[in-house]
């Protein structure tokens, strides 16, 4: 239950908390109306960038996602360049791809507004792309897995090697971040949980972790699950906005709280809008912009480390 209401969270998008947004109601999940759900982050990684668009349905439907077809899709940069993007499958899912003369769209300090245009509506949602340090190097130690490590239903390692990331967090108050794991290209299930930093710590402060060494909670997200000898370890770092934060940092409360039904659900903002105020067609779901640093490494048992804390 608890994976399925952070699924549930990640598929209304990732949604801010700033009080200048609209706030979607979730107490009304169930025979609410359709909603426009947008799901799409923009990086400066030169590589397709994709926007999904759905309608969304009654919290307890379990079948298939409707896509939303036909929708004119346009991120603009703060410098007033339009990047189209376009659903070349029929899926929804609409993509802009790089090009010789335009190798990406991110660029660190620009902002970039989504326009959305569907079903006689339009949509807009704006984000700014924050700076993100360098992933100094991936270390790891042999080890048992902790409680939290083991899942003997998925077949995770009882032992194997505890890895950990090293970087430091700019100075300055306010940086966020989100941390994603891969073992063997493949993204890592973190089924209770989502990996987020604030400056260089897990949760937010007045300053005690800027500019810091990321912590050890921070540091040991990427190892869900242990590793084994020749497994390759990928590390992405991402920059968020506060606001982005902040949504996972409340996902992170609703997936932990005992179930859904353990205490009302929260109502989640959401960064997209109808640029008409008084049309009764709303939308839910976050549009992000992000910087990504990466770092990779194969695990080697001759290169493990010991006292990793």
């Amino acid at each position: 239950m608890k994976k399925y209401i952070l699924n549930t969270l990640i598929a209304l998008g990732t949604l801010s908390l700033t009080s200048c947004e609209d706030v979607i109601d979730l107490q009304g999940i169930t025979n609410a109306p359709s909603m426009l759900v947008v799901d799409g982050n923009v990086t400066d990684v030169s590589t397709s960038q994709v926007i999904t668009l759905t309608q969304s349905q009654d919290y307890f439907t379990n079948t298939a996602v409707k896509p939303v077809l036909g929708a004119t899709v346009t991120v603009t940069d703060s410098d007033g360049q339009v990047f189209t993007f376009k659903d070349l499958k029929g899926d929804g899912k609409y993509v802009w791809t790089p090009t010789t003369a335009i190798p990406k769209i991110g660029q660190v300090g620009k902002t970039y507004t989504l326009k959305i245009t569907a079903n006689g509506e339009t949509y807009q949602a704006v984000s700014e792309l924050k700076r993100v340090p360098k992933i100094d190097s991936i270390a790891y130690q042999f080890d048992e897995a902790r409680l939290n490590q083991r899942d003997d239903d998925k077949g995770y390692p009882k032992e194997g090697y505890d890895a950990q990331f090293y970087a430091r967090d700019f100075t300055g108050i306010g940086d966020c971040y989100r941390i994603i794991a891969y073992k063997n290209g493949k993204m890592l299930e973190m089924s209770n949980t989502v990996a987020i930093a604030y400056d260089a710590a897990i949760q937010k402060s007045s300053g005690a972790a800027d500019g810091l060494i990321f912590s050890l909670p921070v540091r040991s997200t990427i190892s869900p699950q242990l590793y084994l000898a020749g497994d390759t370890i990928k590390v992405e770092l991402r920059s968020i906005t506060e606001g982005h934060f902040d949504f996972w940092t409340q996902a992170r409360l609703e997936v932990n709280n005992g179930g859904l039904f353990a205490r009302p659900s929260a109502n989640i903002p959401t960064n997209v809008n109808n640029v008409n105020a008084a049309s009764s067609k709303k939308a839910i779901g976050w549009f992000g912009t992000s910087a990504v640093s990466f770092s990779q490494t194969v695990v080697d048992p001759k290169k493990a480390q010991t006292g990793l804390r």
